[in-house]
């Protein structure tokens, strides 16, 4: 039996959503080449270097709607130059330079970093550039799905210029225009040796009062297992009376970084994927204050309701942004549906509650944190199979049925899709009551092969067989 759920963050996202650490690489499309690109809106100026003739690759994310462009090129100092005094052009406020030691690698041409392919991927510089549009779109999105940089939102969307110094730049040779804000991560212009090779360094502060944090900074090997992720501790320090911290000599592989002290909820500030070349990261961060969560779930009746499942997602503390916990807020709920969450941060939460056959009060209930008795309502939820019938037609190797909400996909409202099993069907469960329109295509297939949408009308606590016959 298949079973499939999602609530819809806005109408045009049907992107699957991805689970557990997260890298800044993260793409809807691209492609190799220096074939022109059309504009979709980039800020004036950008359509020159996201088109450049030395573009070895391009791609565009993040998945949830789009619109960060990133180019991936190839040249000399020569060509940085050129590039810099084009980019110093550029109709963006918020704009940066960083330069690096080593080459820069594609991502589009090696995605998973295999060691194999690493020396084609080479590049030399990269553009990075988003479409105002998207920009403001991130912006609306829950914390744990943007995109965006809670310090970029005053300055407005941003773009960046990458610059390898390993490979053809020669950056004593590169002419830097006036008034660009060049950040230099080479490990010797930062008072590191090249036998430091791999460095992370920051500072970590309090989030409210900016008060410099005796922080204990990990960094720990993450390693995926059948069901999440194992982490292992490579390295650690702690950060001086000033909250500045440096880990030297680090491994490849990949990693996550982590910050804890007393009496603040300990933090992942980042994750990284070190491969065999000299490397500074520098990432500042702030921890929050504790507070606790309590509450109960009942049902449309009243009556408490036992082992339901209730987690935090979307923390934003203290209006800052996305606040990333070493560990999941979550608990259970006892007989009378009472649960509590310790080492809560200090903002503004989404509480989210499972339990089989029940569905929750929509796409999550935020609160401020700390908060107590929290009342949440669950109503028990439809089931609904779905057989497809081809009639005797020759099936197609993979089929979509889709169960979407009456009127179409809106923020907030449930909606599910997948593909059948060996034996043509599907099963929705935990789906709140309402009318749905349901219908399928073959997978790949065109909207010929799509059938017409049927309404139905669910009913908590009750299943529902449905059936769909080909085209």
């Amino acid at each position: 039996m298949i079973t499939g759920r999602r609530f819809a963050l806005a109408l045009s996202l049907v992107w699957g959503l991805v689970a557990g650490p997260v890298g800044a690489h993260v793409m809807i499309r691209g492609g190799e080449g220096n074939a022109p690109l059309r504009d979709p809106g980039w800020p004036v100026g950008a359509a020159t270097l996201v088109n450049h003739v030395g573009r070895a690759a391009w791609w565009e994310g993040p998945p949830l709607g789009g619109g960060e462009w990133h180019s991936e090129c190839r040249g000399d100092a020569k060509v940085i130059s050129a590039v810099l005094a084009d980019f110093a052009k550029l109709d963006v406020r918020n704009k940066k330079v960083v330069i690096h030691d080593g080459v820069g690698r594609s991502f589009w041409l090696n995605p998973n970093d295999e060691p194999a392919k690493r020396a084609a991927a080479n590049v030399d510089w990269t553009f990075q550039v988003w479409q105002a549009d998207r920009w403001e779109f991130q912006k609306g999105l829950p914390p744990r799905f943007r995109a965006t940089a809670a310090g970029d939102d005053e300055k407005g969307p941003p773009a960046r210029l990458d610059i390898y110094t390993g490979g053809r730049i020669k950056w004593a040779d590169a002419v830097v225009p006036q008034g660009l804000d060049v950040a230099d991560l080479r490990l010797e212009a930062n008072g590191f040796k090249a036998a430091d090779r791999v460095v992370v360094k920051g500072t970590i502060t309090h989030i409210d009062t900016g008060r410099p944090v005796a922080a204990r900074v990990r960094l720990q090997r993450v390693e995926p297992q059948d069901r999440g992720y194992k982490y292992s501790d490579v390295a650690e320090t702690t950060a001086d009376g000033s909250g500045r911290y440096a880990l030297k000599g680090l491994p490849e592989g990949w990693f996550r970084l982590t910050a804890s002290a007393e009496g603040l909820v300990p933090r992942v500030l980042g994750h990284f994927r070190f491969d065999d070349q000299p490397r500074l990261e520098t990432k500042d961060g702030t921890l929050a204050g504790t507070g606790a969560v309590t509450g109960r779930v009942v049902d449309e009746a009243g009556r408490g309701l036992a082992d339901v499942d209730v987690s935090l997602q979307d923390i934003d503390a203290s209006g800052k942004g996305r606040y990333d916990t070493v560990d999941e807020p979550k608990a259970g709920t006892d007989s009378n549906g009472r649960f509590r969450m310790e080492n809560v941060p200090i903002g503004k939460v989404s509480i989210w509650v499972h339990k089989e056959g029940y569905c929750g009060p929509g796409l999550a209930t935020p609160f401020d944190s700390p908060v107590n008795d929290v009342a949440l309502v669950m109503r028990k939820a439809a089931q609904v199979t779905i057989r497809v019938n081809f009639g005797g037609k020759e099936r197609p190797e993979g089929y979509i049925v889709s169960l979407i909400p009456e009127g179409g996909e809106a923020v907030g409202k449930w909606s599910g899709s997948g593909n059948i099993d060996a034996q043509g069907r599907i099963t929705f469960k935990d789906v709140p009551p309402g009318k749905y329109d349901y219908f399928g295509r073959p997978n790949p297939g065109g909207d010929d092969d799509q059938t017409k949408p049927v309404t139905v009308e669910l009913k908590g606590g009750k299943s529902t067989e449905l059936e769909i016959i080909a085209r």
